[in-house]
């Protein structure tokens, strides 16, 4: 159901029932919480809520949904199906490569950050930003789908953030950037993963409405890594707090596209 007249709508029937927020909380068991964010439009709820709510306040929900626009296009479900079902494969790539970069990144640190093979050094960070990429661009549909705009947002800054970091790794074998200038730029990427990181596990914990406590964990995981890195020399314990993030989120992806599949089926 779209956002925001399944909000609007829901409140106004609330309001006809003379209902406060706290009242219908108590009439379905729904958290105060989520039926503000419902109603001012912020999430898309699952269809099982609304029958929720719309049972407290004794109103059939096929009627409702009548009023409103309730579905959205199979083109668009088609195409955020083709998403997630890139994205979730896209995330084994990338967490699998992760381990392959952090040799690679010890190995150019023992050497002196000179490398063995320029084109193997260069493929394998190509690979690993566009697989997160693809990775990453999962969550962002599932942000467009929920309407969660700081999702979204979060996720196409992360994304730019990484590209800027893999250009540095690729350009620092070509011209070699000075000790002190290197952990000054290690410093101000932590801080800024860590910035970011934090916005975007906030973004996924309102999935929670729509995809259920794994978004709350896959959140909370990418809050706390945000955290480790934003204090710099916590780094090495955000890089092992994304293990945990990075495989949560690829079953939410999984899950996202499993509900997305049951929606187009209701179509």
């Amino acid at each position: 159901m779209k956002q925001p007249e399944l909000g609007k709508r829901l409140a106004d029937l609330r309001q006809q029932k003379n209902l406060t927020q706290e009242e219908l909380v108590e009439a379905c068991n729904v958290s105060v919480r989520t039926i503000q964010r419902i109603e001012s439009g912020e999430v898309t709820p699952r269809t099982s809520t609304v029958k929720i709510l719309l049972s407290a306040l004794d109103a059939d929900f096929e009627s409702f949904k009548s009023t409103i626009e309730v579905t959205r296009s199979d083109d668009y479900l088609q195409s955020t199906e083709s998403w997630l079902q890139a994205a979730w494969i896209s995330g084994i790539v990338y967490f699998v490569l992760g381990f392959l970069d952090a040799v690679l990144e010890y190995e150019r640190f023992e050497n002196l950050y000179e490398v063995d093979s320029i084109g193997f050094f260069i493929a394998s960070k190509l690979g690993y930003f566009i697989s997160y990429a693809l990775f990453v661009c999962g969550l962002i549909k599932l942000g467009d789908y929920f309407s969660n705009y700081l999702l979204k947002i979060a996720g196409f800054i992360m994304i730019g953030l990484f590209g800027i970091i893999t250009f540095f790794d690729i350009f620092s074998i070509f011209y070699p950037i000075s000790e002190t200038n290197l952990l000054t730029l290690g410093a101000g990427e932590s801080i800024c993963v860590g910035a970011v990181g934090i916005v975007f596990g906030v973004g996924l914990m309102r999935l929670q409405d729509g995809m259920g406590q794994l978004a709350k964990m896959a959140g909370i995981t990418e809050i706390i890594a945000g955290f480790f890195f934003a204090i710099v020399i916590l780094f090495l314990l955000g890089y092992l707090m994304l293990i945990p993030a990075t495989i949560i989120e690829i079953i939410l992806l999984f899950k996202g596209l499993e509900f997305i599949k049951s929606e187009r089926l209701k179509n």
